[in-house]
């Protein structure tokens, strides 16, 4: 089996979707997919009868973080093409193979990158956002800001 981080981007997603997907139904999540690919969400997951636009988002360990992509990437005549979220979804869910976690970040506070302090810092600071305060389980459903 192939490490996560050899994988292409587009099968990384993917793959990541598929683990989400997963880890939301082995919680009694229901959630739904958009048809095709053309949504800016991936995902729709439902909590007492209130549906989330979600979008998914794979989240490696860099320098004892999280980090979450909060923008999306793709290529036109004119090279690589970046767009951030803004209102377009709800939440992030973010999953960290390495960690096997899964995050639940409000949109509006990721911007367009976030990371989520897994290890102690040389020095803290008190805009460290700390990744356990986004663990799925002790945030869904609710998706405010911290």
């Amino acid at each position: 089996m192939r490490p996560i981080d050899e994988l292409p981007s587009h099968r990384k997603g993917e793959y990541t979707e598929s683990v989400v997907i997963a880890e939301l139904q082995r919680r009694g999540v229901p959630v739904s997919r958009p048809v095709g690919d053309n949504e800016r969400y991936d995902l729709v997951p439902q909590s007492d009868h209130e549906f989330r636009s979600a979008q998914v988002k794979t989240g490696p360990v860099m320098n004892g973080c999280v980090y979450v992509r909060g923008k999306s990437q793709h290529t036109n005549s004119q090279g690589h093409v970046y767009k951030t979220y803004d209102d377009e979804v709800d939440c992030f869910i973010v999953y960290c193979h390495d960690l096997q976690t899964m995050y639940l970040v409000p949109a509006d506070v990721v911007g367009s990158a976030m990371h989520l302090r897994v290890e102690d810092p040389e020095q803290h600071d008190s805009s460290i956002n700390w990744a356990e305060d986004y663990e799925f389980d002790a945030r869904w459903p609710d998706i405010r800001p911290v």
